[in-house]
């Protein structure tokens, strides 16, 4: 057992080396060390218990333990006192007055002094981290996914190019009242949330979460919403994925354990308290830092990018045309695409996209299909249920969304064409400006009115 722990804080220490780690910080890291009667108390706890006391709840059952305000939301709800939203305005007014008030806890300020992290997400809605992370960085940032567009007035996405440390609150932020997750219905509707139509407008986020490896500290989730955040956060099955997960105090669910082992081998366990981590991760980190004093620089330059503000680009091709797809895919990237999906992955970029048809054509922002005699030859292929997708999809979209380029190398062989312009609403492409790119190559024109399409989308 010594040994495997060992292997573990020897393959986490590694990770940290490269940048390439994300904390993922639970309610179990928010303990006051001062509570009410003096003793220390978990913040939720306090919460739960004055919003029980609140609305004359006599029962104490599980008013307590990491998601005890959830619990504590379940009864009241259940006892019919009081609506949801009236619940969550009391519950963020809690938040805010004790958060105003109590000290920072001792392992949040431990773990934000921590220079290999640049990016720390939150599964709280209360700002006790994002305090610690602004007393080591005066220009740190926070972010809070939200889906009530009217109450969240600020950028749901990280920027591509942070000025500082960033807390980001994946369950919504207590700041704006109607817009965070106070209990399990709420939990699972953001989970949904995250992985459905609303990961457009967090693709940097995703991106980062996607292709980093994650450090779960003080979470103490629940079998189901371990196992869904786990799957949001891959984009690859968890049994076979590359990226790893470390994990403290997963022991509190077995059902969690077991399945960790059995379907997630690159989940990796730190036994022990969550306090008692951090200061031990802390500890082995400063040793490692003192040993090698110039590495700062080598981790910036080994970090992944973030994904760029340009568009995502979906490339549709019949597979005897996979050689220029791939050449175009280059020269998109050239004249300022952000993310290019082409056999069924990214170039580059944050991982944000489904495997899945629809999803992907669904998140692109516009959608190259290449025309060729090769294809016209092809009576059937996925190409063209990509096609009829994106032909629908384009009714939707009020400007620019169909980009068909056309790689004969000469263009008016297209008139020998006897299926693309004519099946399955094909005919459209015809109606729309046609790219030429002869071989895979686009000419001058073409990519002139590339550069000059981006730098539009880059300005909306």
């Amino acid at each position: 057992m010594i040994t495997d722990l060992e292997d573990n804080w020897y393959c986490l220490i590694e990770e940290l080396e490269k940048g390439n780690v994300i904390p993922i910080v639970g309610p179990e890291l928010l303990e006051i060390p001062d509570g009410p009667d003096g003793v220390s108390a978990l913040l939720y706890d306090l919460v739960a218990r004055e919003l029980a006391a609140r609305y004359n709840h006599a029962s104490e059952e599980k008013i307590s333990g990491a998601w005890s305000l959830h619990n504590c939301v379940a009864a009241l709800l259940a006892s019919g006192q009081v609506n949801v939203d009236k619940l969550r305005r009391a519950a963020a007014k809690t938040i805010d007055t004790l958060s105003a008030t109590c000290p920072l806890p001792k392992a949040l300020q431990t773990l934000a002094a921590i220079d290999a992290f640049d990016l720390y997400v939150s599964l709280t809605c209360d700002p006790l981290l994002f305090r610690s992370l602004q007393n080591e960085d005066p220009s740190a940032e926070s972010f809070a996914f939200g889906i009530r567009s009217d109450t969240n007035s600020h950028p749901l996405d990280i920027p591509a190019k942070p000025r500082g440390k960033i807390c980001y609150q994946l369950l919504g932020s207590a700041e704006n009242l109607l817009d965070f997750a106070i209990h399990e219905g709420d939990v699972l509707e953001y989970l949904y949330r995250l992985q459905s139509e609303q990961t457009r407008s967090i693709k940097n986020l995703l991106g980062r979460l996607r292709s980093s490896n994650l450090l779960f500290i003080g979470c103490h989730l629940p079998d189901w919403v371990g196992r869904s955040l786990l799957r949001v956060v891959n984009e690859d099955p968890l049994l076979s994925k590359a990226k790893q997960e470390f994990m403290t105090d997963f022991e509190g669910d077995p059902s969690l354990a077991t399945f960790l082992s059995r379907f997630s081998p690159n989940s990796l366990v730190f036994p022990g308290s969550q306090t008692e981590f951090v200061e031990e991760l802390a500890k082995r980190w400063q040793t490692w830092r003192l040993a090698n004093p110039r590495a700062g620089d080598q981790r910036a330059a080994l970090k992944p990018a973030p994904a760029t503000e340009g568009p995502m680009i979906f490339i549709s091709y019949a597979s005897q045309n996979a050689d220029a797809a791939r050449s175009i895919a280059d020269q998109l990237l050239a004249l300022g695409a952000g993310d290019v999906w082409l056999d069924k992955k990214k170039l580059r970029g944050g991982d944000d996209w489904s495997n899945k048809l629809d999803q992907a054509i669904g998140s692109c922002d516009y959608f190259l299909p290449l025309l060729s005699s090769e294809a016209d030859e092809r009576r059937e292929g996925v190409f063209w249920e990509e096609w009829v997708t994106a032909l629908e999809r384009a009714k939707r979209v009020a400007d620019t969304f169909l980009l068909p380029t056309l790689i004969d190398p000469t263009p008016d062989s297209r008139n020998n064409y006897q299926r693309v312009g004519k099946e399955l609403g094909t005919e459209r492409f015809w109606n729309l400006h046609l790219l030429n790119a002869p071989q895979g190559t686009f000419d001058d024109k073409a990519g002139s009115d590339l550069t000059e399409c981006f730098e539009r989308f880059r300005r909306h």
